[in-house]
């Protein structure tokens, strides 16, 4: 039977130490990734590398902890002065819908919050970005640079208007296709329990996970190439960008919804399963 909850607040604890922990493992794919990339570059593995990759691992543990811990916090202190976000359950093993608006809301209260706080720090942790997107153009790669010009606009201070208005609109559009695919695949599976006045998320399904982050994430990179090709005035030459972003996103947003969740399930049981407060 099809229950509508309210969200009312998030454990900080269990959050951050599995969304810490799940980001720990990407960081060091990526950085693998990234040291592969550059040394088919160059030709030959040079011990820069294992820095940069190190620098990565280590600025993602930093920030996670950061990242998660305050987003719970600004999510408990919101949540009390706006419209409640409520999810549908369905007997505890499957949640079927969210709310739009006021997810949407709160989340891009909570970028606006979070963008004012942490302004200074993009400036400088992003200062490779502007490097990037001008190596990118002059080697005659416009198509790639677009992939970074997002993160270049944290150097101007209306990034903080643009986190607002990105995450209110991408949030929305994200809920939206949940709530679109989810009856069709019976909802996020998942497995809750409840002790007190919390309830726990035990086990997330990896393949529903994968399907809807991949269904999400195609629709996203379909929408950001369409959006830089034309901001670029090149949609012709930027058709195979579109293509490879919807693709890709499909693909890898499917890969990084299932493997997430399988690392969820096993933090899970070493650490604690993230709770949230849920009331009717």
């Amino acid at each position: 039977m099809k229950d509508l909850k309210s969200v009312k607040s998030i454990d900080l604890s269990s959050l951050t130490i599995i969304g810490t922990s799940i980001s720990f493992i990407w960081s060091i794919v990526f950085s693998i990734i990234i040291i592969a990339i550059l040394s088919l570059i160059i030709g030959r593995f040079d011990i820069s590398f294992t820095i940069i990759g190190i620098g990565i691992i280590f600025g993602t543990l930093i920030l996670s902890i950061s990242k998660y811990f305050g987003i719970s916090f600004l999510y408990n202190f919101f949540i009390k002065r706006m419209r409640d976000v409520k999810i549908g359950i369905n007997n505890m093993e499957s949640i079927t819908d969210i709310s739009i608006l006021s997810l949407s809301l709160i989340v891009a209260v909570i970028s606006l919050v979070v963008s004012i706080i942490i302004y200074p720090i993009i400036f400088l942790m992003l200062s490779f970005v502007t490097i990037l997107y001008s190596l990118l153009q002059a080697i005659s790669l416009q198509g790639f640079s677009w992939l970074v010009y997002p993160i270049s606009l944290a150097f101007n201070p209306t990034f903080i208007l643009y986190s607002f208005i990105i995450s209110l609109v991408f949030t929305g559009i994200g809920a939206f296709i949940f709530n679109k695919i989810s009856p069709k695949i019976g909802g996020l599976k998942v497995l809750l329990s409840k002790k007190d006045n919390m309830t726990s998320i035990d086990y997330i399904n990896p393949k529903n996970a994968g399907i809807i982050s991949g269904v999400i994430c195609l629709v996203f990179g379909l929408i950001y190439g369409l959006i830089f090709s034309i901001i670029s005035v090149s949609l012709p030459a930027n058709l195979m960008l579109i293509v490879l972003l919807t693709i890709g996103g499909l693909i890898g947003g499917f890969i990084y919804g299932a493997i997430s969740a399988h690392l969820y399930n096993f933090f899970s049981k070493k650490f604690s399963p993230v709770k949230i407060e849920l009331k009717d």
